[in-house]
């Protein structure tokens, strides 16, 4: 788990390296998901502490995160048949496809590298010793239990649903990569469905600020782009919900049986 741990981090200093600041954005914020789902198997007010901390460096980075995935969404309708090319060509000139200003990128830099280096330094002390402590098999149940429970009935329970899928996601592939590649399959198909409910949420940002763009789009391009989202939103919800109840199928109790053996010993 500390290499893991580690190598999170050291992927996270490589994404504040990234010379195109849309890239270094989106890949710190995935680094970091990985990161707080790996500390999520670790008890402890220490762990605890370090994870609400990445959390806080994230939401730095979403006003930048969030014009890319509004961007990302309206690709994606257009890719879906749903968009008359107008509509298409409006929205996106609305929005703008810049990234962050130059010295805003240089912001996200310097604080991504500050938290980087505050991580590895709580990783050596406090964190640590929480890691040696853990229970990763029962961490592991656990998450995937609240997967399993995630709600699909409304934009705010798809949210949370999206962020269990996201923790089980890089959950697994720590097990994978751990494991001689036990659990990488598990790992892919909750990618699969992060993927549909990352798009869904993506049409969730692009909405309010196609409502808010200035200058104002026409009310006939609006109610275009309104009725599409809906239909998209309808497909992804339902494709969303038939890969979570084939994911999820099994209980907790007889998951956690199924990976116990591995988790009970070192890793590879």
């Amino acid at each position: 788990m500390h290499d893991a741990l580690s190598a999170s981090l050291a992927t996270l200093e490589a994404a504040a390296s990234e010379p195109d600041a849309v890239e270094m954005v989106h890949d710190a914020r995935k680094a970091m998901k990985e990161f707080r789902a790996l500390l999520r198997l670790v008890c402890g007010p220490a762990a605890g502490a370090l994870r609400h901390r990445t959390a806080e460096v994230a939401r730095g980075l979403s006003g930048s995160r969030d014009r890319a995935a509004a961007c990302e969404a309206i690709d994606f309708l257009d890719e879906e048949g749903l968009l008359l090319a107008c509509d298409h060509t409006d929205a996106l000139a609305a929005l703008g496809r810049d990234g962050p200003a130059p010295a805003e990128a240089e912001v996200h830099r310097a604080a991504l590298r500050a938290f980087a280096t505050e991580a590895r330094e709580a990783i050596a002390g406090a964190v640590g010793q929480d890691v040696m402590a853990a229970d990763v098999a029962h961490a592991l149940a656990r998450h995937y239990r609240r997967a399993r429970q995630a709600a699909f009935d409304g934009p705010l329970a798809m949210h949370e649903a999206r962020k269990r899928v996201v923790t089980h996601r890089y959950q697994m592939s720590f097990v994978a990569r751990a494991f001689s590649g036990r659990g990488g399959r598990r790992a892919r198909r909750a990618q699969a469905l992060r993927d549909l409910l990352g798009a869904f949420q993506d049409i969730e940002t692009l909405r309010p600020m196609l409502r808010k763009a200035e200058p104002p789009l026409p009310e006939g391009t609006l109610e275009r782009l309104g009725i599409a989202m809906g239909r998209a939103q309808k497909r992804l919800r339902k494709k969303a919900l038939r890969r979570h109840a084939a994911l999820f199928r099994r209980s907790p109790r007889s998951f956690l049986a199924r990976y116990r053996d591995i988790l009970g010993r070192d890793p590879d």
